[in-house]
């Protein structure tokens, strides 16, 4: 399959039923994002890497397109569901610097997996990482509720006079992390 990239002569595949612009797709990931939300998607498709290079090349234009995007005002929700597991350690060393920068920078970070072994696997990887900031998650639903809350929280925050504080009277509701 070819890949397809955002840019401006070449505007985004649009699905309208979904109000989703598509930024990226490739035989192992699609990017897309939903303007209403403010929310972009990573999707991984259950083909398997050959290598770290090979997954270093995808994600890098990954990274790319991510780039391109104001990450402080956007969610990502990324969704690991489909491909199989690799928790081979030469592999999780080899791409553990591109991993982290798929997470850098947006406002709020949800990750979708299908199972415990999944969520305890993607949680150790994000500890070894020092990343604390990302949810791992088993609902997508759940995951979008978290990254509009926490898309909400950053527009208050952006809109709260300086010296002033956010007089929310709404507890916060963050999901625990899968441990």
């Amino acid at each position: 399959m070819p890949l397809e990239l955002f840019s401006a002569s070449a505007p985004p595949a649009r699905y309208p039923f979904l109000g989703m612009a598509v930024l990226l797709q490739n035989d192992f990931l699609t990017v897309s994002l939903d303007q209403e939300r403010s929310i972009v998607r990573s999707t991984r498709s259950e083909h398997t890497y050959a290598s770290p290079d090979e997954f270093i090349r995808i994600h890098t234009e990954a990274l790319q397109v991510y780039e391109s995007l104001d990450r402080p005002s956007l969610g990502h929700l990324i969704d690991l569901r489909r491909p199989p597991m690799n928790n081979d350690p030469s592999f999780e060393a080899a791409t553990m610097r591109t991993r982290s920068m798929l997470v850098q920078e947006f406002a709020a970070v949800a990750i979708v997996v299908r199972t415990a072994v999944g969520a305890l696997q993607v949680n150790r990887l994000l500890r070894e990482e020092n990343n604390d900031s990302v949810v791992v998650l088993h609902d997508e639903d759940v995951a979008l509720g978290y990254l509009v809350e926490e898309l909400r929280k950053v527009v208050r925050r952006s809109s709260t006079p300086p010296g002033g504080r956010d007089r929310s009277s709404r507890p916060s509701a963050r999901p625990l992390r899968v441990r």
